[in-house]
């Protein structure tokens, strides 16, 4: 069985994005040495994607060609007509059955993009293994949460810590199954 990895950039207060969902304030924090914080290692261990069909949007509206195309990729929505399109499969109604049979069914490791509904439902159904998360040293204020659940409660155990020369730091956990 596969495991489900949130991979993701915070802010300090704990947001991924914007209200309006921009995640632009990323490209604020400086990067001298230009490090990819980890993530071609981690892409090339992901065989499929699930994202927010919001984060959906926000990723077709970057300037460049869809970036998870090796992978196979999944879109949770409540509009259950749409299906699939050119890059993505669209899921609705029981995302926590369909995304135990994706972990049951896959090879590889499935990456939770976000955004913070998606992964609020992953976490409490019991559903991600591991969370990869990267405090970046920026106050966002307004924004989306991680996890966009407010009476979430889940105990998380830390497996290791990484401090980069930017400022960022990566904190890995594993969720604690009840």
């Amino acid at each position: 069985m596969s495991k489900l990895i949130s991979y993701i950039a915070i802010s300090l207060d704990g947001k991924i994005a914007a209200k309006n969902g921009d995640f632009s304030w990323l490209d604020e924090v400086p990067n001298p040495e230009q490090t990819d914080y980890g993530y071609s290692d981690f892409i090339r261990n992901i065989g499929t994607t699930i994202m927010g069909n919001e984060t959906y949007k926000v990723v077709l509206n970057i300037d460049m060609p869809f970036p998870y195309a090796e992978q196979t990729n999944y879109v949770v929505t409540r509009n259950k007509s749409l299906t699939t399109d050119e890059n993505v499969t669209f899921m609705s109604g029981d995302i926590p059955a369909q995304v135990a049979d994706l972990k049951a069914q896959s090879s590889k490791d499935i990456w939770l993009i976000g955004g913070g509904q998606v992964n609020a439902i992953c976490l409490k159904a019991g559903l991600l293994d591991e969370i990869i998360v990267h405090i970046m040293p920026y106050v966002l204020g307004e924004g989306i949460p991680i996890f966009a659940d407010e009476e979430l409660k889940t105990f998380l155990t830390l497996k290791s810590t990484k401090t980069y020369s930017s400022g960022v730091v990566e904190l890995r956990y594993t969720v604690n199954k009840t």
